[in-house]
């Protein structure tokens, strides 16, 4: 028997316990029985994810996928601490857990990559790589390759949703429901061939609403665990340029004012991204990055965060990863009228993607986007769907974009 397209499951089991049913996205495609693996990583998403899809009769069993095995000013690797939440999740729902070891491939994949973009001054998202590169590429094929061939399913607690192409029947990406918590951006990286088996549970939930109730009626033990923020490696004590400068050298430089005069120092051009305060002691006002030159390190600052240099109206990107393979139909002008988002949970904004001669795309904002860096993922939206991603080239210092 199928789950329908609007899938409900009962929320509690027991007559003294409240009922309530909810949609599930993406289960339309799964059949009682068949087997689901879900990327579990200790908190309250995925728990409810794996919950979910074992309530709907699913096989599950989780894959726990440990990237990182550096320790905290605790002594303690946060992975581990996660492993054993997911282990007594997996101990209420009566499932098969198992932990994947993939600290290498994420050091060279996403880590060494990120590093090498710091080191340049840029500001990489190390989360949309990981997950194009280790989550939804390594990690599947170790999944097909150890335990189940190519015929299961691969599920995550993240809060977007899939649907068929009605034109190619490729799956196309979507937003998650709860614009407040909508992870599309973080996903804009993979391709369509890697969603044909990817289910997202929690598509059609809202967090707060939906997800944490589900977790407390459920009893599971993640269900008051805090939500972590940012990269979970760097530790809750320290700060992120504290953190990257274990691993790169410390360069320190000159801060300048848009008429060259010197007004501060940086320790690092991966301390501070554009739009950033600068920090410099002395000044009346607060003063904001607005551009850095690697070739001679030095970061460029303005007073006020409502200077223009701060604002961009245009970027050009690349090269462009399109979800689906290759860029939408064009008009005759070769431009398309989308929103975009240079940032996670920032407000999509309106905007004329033009595809460029050699496949990049310039952006024109409807409005002037603040803190423009590059090396920050640009994230194409048609309405709902996303359409992929690229990153923000490197623009003229001083007038970096138009």
């Amino acid at each position: 028997m199928r789950c329908g397209r609007r899938a409900v499951c009962q929320i509690g089991r027991g007559a003294a316990q409240r009922r309530a049913y909810l949609p599930i996205a993406g289960l339309q495609r799964v059949q009682a029985g068949d087997k689901v693996y879900v990327g579990m990583s200790g908190g309250v998403d995925s728990s409810v994810a794996a919950w979910l899809l074992a309530e709907c009769g699913a096989d599950v069993e989780a894959v726990f996928m440990r990237n990182w095995d550096t320790r905290d000013e605790r002594g303690e690797c946060p992975s581990e601490r996660d492993w054993r939440d997911v282990q007594r999740v997996c101990g209420q729902l009566g499932i098969k857990c198992h932990q994947i070891d993939l600290v290498k491939q994420y050091w060279n994949q996403v880590f060494a990559v990120a590093l090498d973009e710091f080191a340049a001054g840029r500001t990489p998202n190390p989360d949309i790589l990981c997950n194009s590169q280790i989550k939804f590429g390594v990690l599947l094929d170790e999944i097909a390759r150890r335990l189940a061939g190519s015929g299961a399913w691969f599920a995550t607690g993240h809060y977007a949703q899939t649907e068929l192409d009605v034109n190619s029947k490729q799956p196309v990406l979507r937003r998650g429901a709860d614009d407040k918590k909508d992870q599309s951006y973080y996903l804009s990286g993979l391709a369509s061939t890697q969603l044909r088996r990817v289910l997202f549970p929690l598509g059609t939930l809202d967090k707060a609403r939906d997800v944490r109730q589900i977790a407390r009626r459920a009893r599971l033990a993640t269900a008051e665990k805090e939500e972590s923020m940012g990269i979970c490696f760097v530790g809750e004590r320290r700060r992120f340029g504290e953190f990257i400068a274990e691993y790169l050298p410390l360069k320190p430089g000159d801060i300048l004012s848009s008429d060259s005069r010197t007004i501060g120092t940086h320790g690092g051009l991966f301390t501070k991204t554009i739009g950033q305060s600068a920090r410099i002691s002395g000044m009346a006002g607060k003063w904001y990055i607005y551009a850095k030159d690697a070739k001679s390190n030095r970061m460029y600052a303005v007073e006020g965060r409502e200077h223009p240099l701060l604002y961009t109206g245009r970027v050009v990107a690349g090269p462009v990863h399109w979800v689906a393979g290759a860029p939408p139909d064009l008009g005759a002008d070769n431009q398309l009228r989308l929103s975009a988002q240079v940032r996670y949970m920032q407000e999509p904004q309106p905007c004329v993607a033009t595809i460029l001669p050699d496949g990049d795309v310039s952006v024109a904002f409807d409005r002037a986007q603040y803190g423009v860096a590059s090396g920050q993922y640009l994230v194409l939206y048609a309405g709902e769907r996303c359409l992929g991603c690229a990153q923000v080239q490197d623009g003229e210092l001083g007038a970096r974009w138009q």
